[in-house]
C-alpha cells in the first residue's frame, strides 16, 4: 500500500461519512466532501495539497458540525421543558433532582460524559428523546 493509500485510509476511519479522495492527475490534490449537518442544507468540500492539512480542514469542519447540532439538541431539549445550557463545547442538563448531566458531540455522534452514546447529530429527534427520557428517569 503506498503512502498516498495509507493515509487516505487513515483518514477514511477517522472521519466516516466523508468521501476522501486523492487526485494525483497532475499535481496531488486531496479532497473531501459531504452533506452539511441536517437542517443546515447544502454540501461542504474542500480540497488541501496534503494529508496533514486535509485532517485540519476536516477536523475544522466536525467541530462546526458540533457546534449546530449541539445547538440544535438544546433547542429541542428546551422545547421538551428540559433545563439546558451550554458551556464551550458542550450542554449542561438539569434534571429534577438537581443532578446535572453533560453532553457533548464526537465524530457526528452526541454523547454523555463518560462516552456513552446518546445518537448521531443526523438523528436529532431520536437525540431529544433519549434525552428527555434520562431526563425523566429521576421527576418526582
Amino acid at each position: 500500500m503506498s503512502e498516498h493509500e495509507e493515509a487516505l485510509r487513515t483518514l477514511a476511519e477517522e472521519y466516516p461519512g466523508w468521501l476522501i479522495e486523492v487526485n494525483d492527475a497532475v499535481h496531488i490534490d486531496w479532497q473531501a466532501s459531504r452533506p452539511l449537518v441536517p437542517g443546515h442544507g447544502g454540501i461542504v468540500a474542500m480540497h488541501a495539497n496534503g494529508p496533514e492539512v486535509m485532517r485540519e480542514l476536516l477536523e475544522a469542519a466536525e467541530h462546526c458540525d458540533h457546534r449546530l447540532a449541539l445547538g440544535a439538541l438544546a433547542a429541542g431539549l428546551r422545547e421538551h421543558g428540559v433545563a439546558v445550557r451550554a458551556f464551550a463545547t458542550n450542554l449542561i442538563v438539569t434534571r429534577p433532582d438537581g443532578r446535572e448531566l453533560l453532553i457533548n458531540c464526537k465524530r457526528g455522534t452526541f454523547l454523555w460524559a463518560m462516552g456513552e452514546d446518546i445518537g448521531p447529530i443526523a438523528d436529532l429527534d431520536g437525540a431529544v428523546r433519549h434525552v428527555v427520557s434520562a431526563v425523566e428517569e429521576s421527576a418526582p
